[in-house]
Formats: structure tokens, sequence, C-alpha cells
């Protein structure tokens, strides 16, 4: 599911053109304590998975749950990251456009908003997380 996030983010938003990166990179930024080396670059991590009650059949088993992806954005003032801070409304509202309605396989549900925000950072760079989720069901076979 990050795969598919990561590319439509890709296509449908000019300014993030080559600019999505993976949560791995996520996580060694923030370990190596340092700034992104552009000025503009989304980070796709997932955020967990929240379990509904399960419905239980002989020899099948079935959990709707609802699945977390983030869109993490780092934006610092200059070029590239200077355009989308000057028109930051349009350039989150292409994000959710993005996402929003959309679902990237067989899932039960599109990916909807639950919460997006401005997070503390005091590295100079403006960091925005927006929250998705998606209705799926987990299917097994026992």
């Amino acid at each position: 599911m990050l795969a598919a996030v990561e590319a439509r983010l890709e296509a449908q938003v000019p300014e993030l053109t080559n600019r999505v990166r993976k949560a791995k990179d996520f996580a060694s930024l923030i370990a190596s304590g340092r700034t992104p080396a552009s000025p503009l670059v989304a980070y796709v991590v997932p955020t967990g998975l929240q379990g509904q009650p399960a419905q239980l059949a002989t020899g099948y088993f079935a959990q709707p749950v609802v699945r977390g992806v983030s869109v993490i954005l780092m934006l610092q003032s200059a070029s590239e990251g200077q355009r989308a801070l000057e028109r930051l409304d349009a350039f989150l509202e292409d994000v959710y456009a993005a996402i929003c309605g959309w679902a990237p396989g067989d899932e039960v549900g599109v990916f909807e908003i639950a919460r997006a925000a401005v997070v503390p950072s005091g590295t100079g760079v403006l960091n925005y997380q927006i929250d998705f989720r998606i209705n799926d069901q987990l299917r097994i076979s026992t």
C-alpha cells in the first residue's frame, strides 16, 4: 500500500515529482538528526492498524481493520520549497485531493483524512503531517 501512495503522490502532485521518499528514509533522517537535503520532500510512513470485532466462520476468519498511512511534508524556504510555501493552502489541497477518495487496491473503503497538523521541528523546516486512514478487511482461510 505504501508504494501505491508514493506513486500516487508523485503522479498527482507536480511539486512532489521525484521528492517522495520511503519510511526507511524518514527513519534514517530522524536518526541522523539532520534536515533533508532537498528543500521539499514527502515521506510516506505506515501509522498502524486498528482492528474491529472479528467475524468467525468454519475455515474462515475476517476482521474489519482501519489502516493508517501518514504523509510527512518537510518544506524549507528555498527554491521548490519556497514555491510550495507561497502557495501552501493550494499545495496541501493538491496532496489531499491526490489521496482522499482513492483506494490503491481491493480495500473495502477509500482513503480519508484522519488528521493534519504542523509538527514542530525546531530546525527551521516546516513539518506538516497528514494522517490518512482507509477501511479494509483482514481475511484468512483457517
